[in-house]
């Protein structure tokens, strides 16, 4: 207590000679928070980040691999700072730099390279740098590296278990696949699957005020952080409903690359029953190029307080996908997960067991099976 005090007054004064805050640094004695600062002309700036990492294991039919610690690429460590202005008019502007670093990501390691070690920090590493003015009445103007309108359009999910488990299935990956006469193929986990989502990139964004928890977006974009100048589109209709009974969440969109010649559509939508803490999430997706590609997932999940530091969350999830490597793949997947909230540090611990299968003409493959256990922490 008594040196979280002291913690607030220095800052508070060092604070007070620069900017002259109205409120210096939101530390509780109620866990890990943000670091915020109000400023006199209706300006916080906050501070934010996690820190995620977990140890994975690997059996790709004939042997285990351990990787050790790497970075979990369902929800990645990074950091952050946001910039929120509030005019008399009504309008709100507002900034983010965000970055992550993932040098040993659990979505790349194999039994090749178990480390896929990139500890270089530069552009690419850059997930947000973006402003948006907004205004309850005429909605919101994106401009910068960001999110596309379809950025998380097929992964909405209200299971409590996106730390480890969601729709995009690769994340949790970590292998090769094996051929049946115990070669190593050159297929990967990351290869087989994917969940047609949108991405971040450098774009400008139109997002619609909320008609009745309805809200239309479209972007244009390219990814320079990537070097790739190919234009790419793309609209989303997304929809929040809070019932009685039931927290509902839902979208759809249509996104256009120009430099593969592809079109994708998707979405994704879940239900969360209050009383019980059951809940449905279900997505799909289509990707159309020289060959069509598509992909359907189901996740039943329940939540539960067993214990006073947070909820529990469990899932059970189911992919199964047509194409998605080449013509004629077929990708399926299934895993249990489960997340245990420890409210008072905002950490999460999570344990996710996924079985992998994948076949296609170049020959038969044995089956992947991935365990991956760890920690995140938000702050």
């Amino acid at each position: 207590m008594t040196s979280h005090r002291r913690l607030r007054g220095a800052l508070a004064l060092v604070l007070s000679t620069t900017a002259m805050p109205i409120a210096a640094l939101a530390l509780e004695d109620q866990g890990i928070q943000p670091f915020e600062w109000e400023f006199q002309d209706n300006t916080k700036i906050v501070f934010y980040g996690q820190i995620d990492v977990g140890s994975l294991w690997f059996n790709d039919g004939d042997e285990t691999t351990s990787y050790g610690l790497v970075g979990n690429k369902n929800s990645s460590s990074r950091i952050g700072v946001t910039s929120t202005t509030n005019f008399d008019s009504g309008w709100e502007l507002f900034s983010n730099i965000e970055a992550e670093y993932v040098p040993h990501p659990s979505s790349s390691v194999n039994q090749l390279d178990k480390y896929q070690a990139n500890y270089d920090f530069d552009k690419t590493n850059f997930r947000k740098a973006e402003i948006a003015m907004s205004s309850e009445k005429a909605g919101k103007v994106w401009l910068g590296q960001g999110s596309m309108a379809t950025d998380g359009i097929t992964e909405i999910d209200l299971s409590g278990t996106t730390v480890v488990a969601y729709s995009n299935v690769a994340d949790s990956g970590g292998g090769l696949f094996r051929f049946d006469n115990d070669t190593l193929s050159g297929v990967s986990t990351k290869d087989a699957y994917s969940n047609y989502d949108g991405n971040r990139e450098m774009r400008v964004r139109y997002d619609t005020p909320s008609f009745s928890g309805f809200r239309l977006k479209a972007a244009y974009g390219q990814d320079v952080l990537h070097d790739d100048n190919d234009s790419i589109y793309d609209v989303a209709a997304t929809y929040e409903g809070d019932y009685a009974a039931f927290d509902v969440s839902a979208g759809i969109g249509y996104a256009r690359y120009d430099g593969s010649d592809s079109d994708i559509f998707s979405g994704s939508m879940s239900g969360l029953h209050k009383a019980s803490g059951v809940s449905l999430t279900l997505a799909a997706g289509q990707k159309s190029a020289e060959e069509d590609a598509h992909y359907g997932y189901v996740k039943l999940g329940w939540q539960h307080d067993f214990f006073r530091t947070g909820a529990t969350a469990f899932a059970v999830d189911y992919y199964k996908g047509d194409g998605v490597t080449v013509d004629g793949s077929d990708s399926t997947t299934y895993a249990f997960a489960a997340v245990q909230n420890f409210d008072f540090w905002n950490t999460q611990y999570y344990l996710t067991v996924r079985q992998y299968e994948y076949d296609d003409d170049a020959g038969s493959y044995q089956n992947g099976l991935t365990t991956f256990t760890g920690l995140r922490v938000k702050f």
